[in-house]
């Protein structure tokens, strides 16, 4: 099973709740911040679930939070 990632931009005081949101969808996703400065968060799914991620990351951006989908596609190994 492939691994795709998400290069998501959002604000410092976003980061926190889109992780737990993440979470909540237990094995959906892993989020790491890349940089908490930056807001800049790596979101990293399977490709099985990558649809699935998109529409929440999409959702929490329009409605909830700042979350700007900068980067997607195929895991680079970076965690």
């Amino acid at each position: 099973m492939e691994s795709y990632e998400f290069i998501v931009k959002s604000r410092r005081e976003d980061i926190d709740f889109i992780n737990k949101i993440i979470e909540a969808y237990e094995g959906l996703g892993v989020v790491r911040t890349t940089s908490p400065k930056e807001g800049l968060l790596t979101i990293i799914t399977t490709n099985d679930f990558k649809d699935d991620l998109k529409k929440i990351i999409l959702d929490l951006g329009n409605k909830y939070v700042v979350a700007e989908i900068l980067e997607e596609g195929k895991w680079k190994g970076q965690l």
